[in-house]
């Protein structure tokens, strides 16, 4: 019993689909404009028979909309709707401390080499050198001074 109700949503799901195709559509194909020989052979042949069309459904016929407009491009989908919603604002997330792993730190050390302070040897061990640097840094580019935050990341360069 379950299973001839489920075919029978099945059997109308795809008939609503299959009219709205037909309906709403546009063809596959346009006739191209035929040169002036292909018009008189046209003119001369015999007019063919209409199509005819498919069998109307059970239920009652589905008329098209008559105030239908043509659309001819994706853009012009939403040319008369509201303007798009602004971006929401960045969040200032600066001040969140990192998880600092080794990778991390030598790159900060690298960082801190090239913009002329010395952390010590670039081996990703924080050591007394790299935090003294750090903090240097910090305080020359007005950002408050100990943990190593994402702005304090950001300044240096550093990907993270």
């Amino acid at each position: 019993m379950e299973s001839n109700r489920i075919s029978t949503l099945k059997a109308c799901v795809v008939l609503l689909l299959s009219a709205g195709l037909l309906f709403g559509c546009k063809p596959i194909s346009e006739e191209k404009p035929l040169s002036p020989k292909e018009e008189s052979k046209e003119v001369t042949a015999a007019p063919e028979p209409a199509p005819v069309a498919p069998p109307a459904a059970a239920s009652a016929p589905v008329e098209p909309a008559t105030d239908i407009e043509e659309i001819t491009s994706i853009e012009s989908l939403g040319s008369d709707s509201a303007p798009a919603p602004a971006p929401a604002p960045e969040i200032d997330d600066g001040d969140d401390v990192v998880t600092v792993t080794p990778a991390i730190m030598r790159k900060v050390q690298q960082a801190l080499v090239n913009a002329g302070f010395n952390p010590g040897p670039v081996d990703g061990v924080s050591g007394a050198k790299t935090v003294s640097a750090i903090e240097s840094f910090q305080k020359q580019n007005g950002i408050p001074a100990g943990k190593i935050t994402k702005k304090t990341l950001r300044a240096l360069g550093v990907d993270f």
